[in-house]
């Protein structure tokens, strides 16, 4: 079964903080992508490259110091930058379950 293609992005430790959902706004609207391509889990920021604002900044080695902007810490606190691809999501359910009985 076909899906949407799977997002690239990169992803990277911020030490020093708790990002919270303001944070995760300001990041996405830094890097002109939705909130739904910046996740954090465990102190782990990862960011969907899914725009073209977004590319550019990549382009420009800027990711890191863009990140730090929009939450106002130290470049010094994000590290271990790595490229990463979305996993897929493998969805089982049985299509018997949405027929209709009429």
């Amino acid at each position: 079964m076909y899906g949407l293609p799977l997002r690239t992005g990169f992803s990277m430790k911020i030490k020093g903080v708790i990002l919270n959902r303001h944070d995760m706004h300001h990041i996405a609207e830094e890097l002109g992508v939705t909130e739904n391509d910046v996740l954090i889990k465990d102190g782990i920021l990862t960011v969907y490259n899914t725009s073209k604002t977004c590319q550019e900044i990549v382009d420009d080695n800027a990711l890191i110091t863009f990140v730090a902007m929009a939450v106002e810490i130290p470049v010094e606190d994000i590290s271990e930058l790595t490229a990463v691809v979305e996993e897929k999501v493998k969805m089982e359910f049985d299509l018997s379950d949405f027929e209709d009985d009429d």
